[in-house]
């Protein structure tokens, strides 16, 4: 018994340590990186603490060109093995960012949720195993992720999701004010 308090002690402790650096992480991005913070956070299924850790572990969204190598550097394309004529696939690759596909493969059960396309492609593949379509819900989860830029390198919208005026499948989704630089989920 005594133990286990401890243990239990011991975890609290720990907990409030997580809990204490995630309000640090969200408030650094809140401050530092204000307009890509909000624009990943009006994904659904993203929230203020996997906005902080998508800028934390990749920092600058902009390096990438296109959808897929952003998709490579977090780990979720699928593991292909060539020999000769024959091409084999695997699921996922090992080669990854452990933490980061975790928790955007955590937020694609959130997504699945809150955003009804996500529903529908879900409910579309219904009766395959669910772990694959989850895969593939983060994917595209991942590929909303990325976002446009103009040429001055702001962020003003995100690929795949809403077009540069926060327009997506004709109804308005967020504002960009550029006095303030405020995103304004609608």
């Amino acid at each position: 018994k005594l133990c286990m308090e401890s243990k239990i002690r011991l975890l609290k402790v720990i907990y409030q340590e997580y809990l204490e650096l995630a309000n640090q992480l969200r408030s650094y991005c809140r401050k530092n990186h204000k307009k890509d913070y909000y624009l990943l956070k009006s994904i659904p299924g993203v929230g203020g603490y996997l906005s902080s850790v998508v800028l934390a572990e990749v920092g600058d969204l902009r390096r990438f060109n296109k959808e897929t190598q952003f998709a490579s550097f977090v780990g979720l394309v699928p593991n292909i093995r060539n020999s000769g004529m024959t091409e084999n696939v695997f699921g996922v690759t090992p080669r990854c960012r452990d933490l980061l596909r975790s928790y955007i493969i955590e937020s694609a059960w959130v997504a699945l949720r809150l955003d009804p396309e996500m529903q529908t492609y879900y409910r579309k593949h219904q009766g395959k195993n669910p772990k694959s379509i989850i895969i593939k819900i983060a994917r595209k989860l991942l590929n909303r992720v990325q976002l446009q830029y103009n040429e001055s390198g702001e962020a003003i919208g995100l690929s795949h999701f809403a077009t540069v005026d926060g327009m997506y499948k004709g109804r308005q989704v967020f504002k960009v004010k550029t006095k303030n630089k405020k995103v304004t989920r609608i």
